[in-house]
């Protein structure tokens, strides 16, 4: 039995998969590059231990959600400014890249035959915004759900929906469709959740404040298109044939050819870019990127044993949370569609584990549902 309760602990597979980045390392080309990502990989797994087990304790729950709420409209505002102008603001200090339609490597799309810029915030790409928003969002649905209720309900309830409205047309200003999609299905998963649970449709203050962020969403986004249609469009309309989708499918095939190559322990961790420019050698500066699929790079770089271990930490973190949990509340319904939505991201993007800002959100995210089980009910 003990040694079972050790196989479920998700400790077990992080430092498990630890070890195997670490022995992956025999494999590199470039073993100080390896090194250094095998160092990058510590920190994160050292944050997530940290936030789980202090969450409650160091610092309130609620107030770490506040403080995730107040850095989302801050980075909203300044990525509605940047969508305005379509350039940057000035805030250089801050980390803003420059920014502007005819800047080299610079996010933009094409609508009507004009160009425009993907609000950045201060972030080093639209989609890391998105997925900032996205739990800034996330954040806010606990914080207007189960905060007390105010003397003025009219006041108490119109300041935070202007708060919400201005997050969510800075996330549309992303456009980013993957990270936009999955709100898209939260948002219906939690209707259904509280249509479905008895104990959440009688409760007249869920009911009613679940009903008024609906509205206001479905409000939002019909001005947004309305407002923003040529572009709204341009984005919706997704082809097999353009660089978003052909680089995917590319790096996807180059990543499992490379797994498949080196089953066991991969070719190194941090190294798919190194062996990719080994390999192809006259390729643009800007086609040298790893595969935009977190389970794909990490197969590649340390081999179906470390996936296979990585999958056990997040099948085991998500066991002890609905273990735990019960799905006793609606927010628990929510941080789990929270961290799930962020594992489903990883199948399209890499920014989640190969970026700072990303892999603090990631690992953010999982820690914040690993935390349950070390605290009581909020």
């Amino acid at each position: 039995f003990n040694f079972k309760l050790k196989i479920l602990n998700p400790a077990f597979f992080l430092f498990l998969f630890l070890a195997v980045s670490a022995v992956s390392i025999f494999n590199s080309r470039i073993i100080g590059l390896s090194l250094y990502q095998l160092v990058k990989l510590a920190e994160f797994v050292g944050f997530y231990f940290y936030l789980k087990s202090n969450l409650g304790k160091i610092f309130n729950f609620r107030d770490t959600l506040a403080v995730i709420i107040a850095s989302g409209l801050f980075q909203s505002v300044i990525a509605i400014i940047q969508y305005i102008k379509q350039g940057s603001v000035g805030l250089r200090l801050l980390g803003e890249s420059p920014l502007s339609v005819n800047t080299s490597g610079v996010a933009v799309f094409i609508a009507d035959g004009v160009k425009y810029l993907r609000a950045y915030g201060t972030t080093p790409h639209p989609n890391v915004l998105a997925a900032w928003l996205f739990a800034a969002i996330f954040a806010f649905y606990f914080w207007y759900i189960y905060r007390s209720e105010n003397k003025s309900r009219t006041l108490g309830d119109v300041l935070p929906l202007g708060g919400y409205i201005i997050l969510l047309f800075a996330f549309f200003f992303t456009y980013s469709r993957v990270i936009i999609g999955f709100w898209v299905l939260g948002v219906l998963a939690r209707l259904l959740i509280v249509v479905a649970r008895k104990e959440f449709r009688e409760n007249v203050a869920i009911r009613r404040k679940v009903g008024q962020l609906s509205a206001v969403s479905l409000i939002v986004v019909l001005a947004f298109s309305a407002l923003f249609w040529p572009q709204v469009k341009s984005r919706i309309h997704i082809s097999a044939q353009e660089e978003a989708v052909t680089q995917r499918v590319y790096y996807n095939k180059l990543a499992g050819s490379v797994a498949a190559d080196h089953p066991l322990s991969g070719i190194g961790i941090g190294q798919f870019v190194p062996n990719m420019m080994s390999k192809f050698k006259h390729l643009p500066a800007n086609a040298y990127q790893p595969v935009h699929n977190i389970y794909l790079l990490i197969a590649s770089e340390t081999g179906f044993l470390g996936l296979a271990v990585f999958l056990g930490f997040v099948l085991a973190v998500f066991y002890r949370f609905a273990n735990h949990t019960r799905f006793a509340k609606l927010y628990h319904f929510s941080f789990f569609i929270l961290a799930g939505s962020f594992l489903v991201i990883g199948l399209f993007d890499h920014f989640l584990w190969t970026s700072q800002q990303g892999s603090l959100i990631f690992w953010m995210a999982l820690a914040l549902i690993g935390s349950f089980q070390d605290r009581p009910a909020v």
